[in-house]
């Protein structure tokens, strides 16, 4: 059976809530899944579960800061262009 979900693109928001601790399965699962997964966390996301723990479960780095200038382009923008959902 062919896996419609591989190759596409999700960002998995994480917030300040106990069950924060949850977004490791759904993450883990999705990539389980072939799809590519980027994570945008709030700082209080941050005090449940680290940004270390999700980015080497997802392979890619977390987002955890607007501002953050590593490219020309705010990279809220960059992920929002090669997005198919957002959970």
């Amino acid at each position: 059976m062919k896996n419609k979900l591989k190759g596409r693109n999700v960002i998995v928001g994480v917030t300040g809530s106990i069950a924060a601790y949850k977004s490791c399965n759904i993450v883990s699962g999705l990539r389980r899944s072939g799809i590519e997964v980027n994570i945008i966390m709030t700082k209080h996301a941050c005090k449940f579960i680290t940004p270390l723990t999700l980015q080497t479960i997802s392979g890619n780095r977390v987002h955890t800061d607007m501002f953050d200038n590593t490219s020309w382009q705010p990279e809220h923008i960059q992920l929002s262009q090669k997005t198919d959902l957002i959970l």
